[in-house]
């Protein structure tokens, strides 16, 4: 698409940010009919797979893959860390089972949750159901797992200045799914038990999956008919997703001990093809996420759903409170938690 369309998308989300899709630019017919004719051009779009690298040196990693912002797969660069030697489903049953978590179903409209156990997620994984723990903060609640992974290898790879970093956890279920969406974090993600694919797609394409405005710091693509956003991995583009058949993307097969490199503000999909466990070391960098998306990382740092300082304290925290916290039930779950430690704490038996 031409730099003239790129720009004038910019003013639509610009405005879309802080002022909502019913105020300004509300007629976008003419810039999509001429986005369309710009697109056939050039054909249909084709998914490649991402490239493997076996041995990656440190310095062509930085100064090819990072630089460039260039998604790339180091083939087996953990195979040898403790994390992928040990770390199982039964593994996490046992030592943790009796974690209390807040679970939310990301992928429903308004964010359900409900208050369960860690065993109590994996029970069910492991006999076909359908729940999926994102963003366990394993590390904050556990930290000596720090020493299961090679962290002096991973923080060799980051970008600076870091204004934080976080281990978040990824346990589901064959089938799981994560639908499109991007931030503005850098993430090394390791795959530490069973496989996934992913299938991204570069933020030069933002106008075709067009978010919906946004005031917090990742976006999602949107739900633009009931069965939810557009599909990677089912390719369907009748109306309105047509104009996916336009995009080139990536693919991406993890198999244990690979670590893929993904760059800040990729659209991107997951699907786990078995029971999954992932870890995504994530970071953020302002400058380098300035680099790879001006306009998406300016807008973030003027979030307010929640403040961009709550947002990132929760992010440190545990994600899932982020999440509770833009649809205004963090403070709702706060008071079911406490309920529950004051029942525990009055049944008999247990030492208060």
């Amino acid at each position: 698409m031409r730099g003239s369309q790129q720009f004038k998308y910019g003013m639509y989300q610009l405005a879309d940010h802080f002022f909502g899709r019913k105020k300004f630019f509300k007629d976008r017919a003419k810039y999509y009919n001429d986005l369309v004719a710009e697109l056939k051009k050039h054909g249909e779009g084709r998914i490649m797979p991402v490239e493997r690298r076996k041995d990656l040196s440190l310095e062509e990693f930085k100064n090819h893959y990072v630089r460039k912002g260039i998604p790339v797969v180091m083939e087996g660069a953990a195979k040898d860390w403790a994390c992928v030697q040990k770390w199982s489903l039964q593994y996490f049953k046992d030592l943790h089972g009796d974690d209390e978590i807040v679970l939310v179903d990301q992928a429903a409209k308004d964010f359900p949750y409900e208050l369960t156990t860690l065993a109590d997620v994996i029970d069910n994984i492991r006999s076909g159901g359908s729940k999926y723990y994102r963003f366990y903060p394993l590390l904050t609640r556990h930290p000596e797992h720090l020493e299961d992974f090679d962290y002096k290898w991973l923080r060799e790879r980051r970008t600076n200045p870091v204004w934080f970093d976080a281990f978040q956890v990824f346990i589901g279920g064959e089938g799981s799914y994560t639908s499109l969406h991007n931030a503005n974090q850098s993430n090394l993600f390791v795959q530490v038990y069973g496989e996934k694919k992913w299938v991204l797609y570069s933020n030069y394409y933002a106008p075709i999956i067009d978010p919906s405005p946004v005031r917090n710091v990742y976006r999602d693509a949107p739900a633009k008919v009931e069965a939810g956003p557009f599909n990677p991995f089912e390719l369907k583009f009748e109306p309105p997703y047509e104009l996916f058949r336009y995009m080139d993307g990536y693919s991406v097969h993890l198999k244990p001990g690979d670590v893929f490199w993904n760059p800040p503000f990729y659209w991107h999909a997951v699907k786990n093809v078995s029971d999954s466990i992932g870890v995504g070391y994530r970071w953020l960098s302002p400058f380098y996420s300035f680099k790879m998306s001006p306009l998406y990382m300016s807008l973030d740092c003027m979030a307010t759903n929640p403040p961009i300082w709550k947002a990132y304290s929760l992010y440190r925290k545990d994600i899932n409170e982020l999440h509770l916290a833009e649809v205004k039930k963090l403070e709702e779950a706060k008071k079911k938690i406490a309920q529950q430690e004051t029942v525990k704490k009055n049944e008999p038996g247990v030492p208060v």
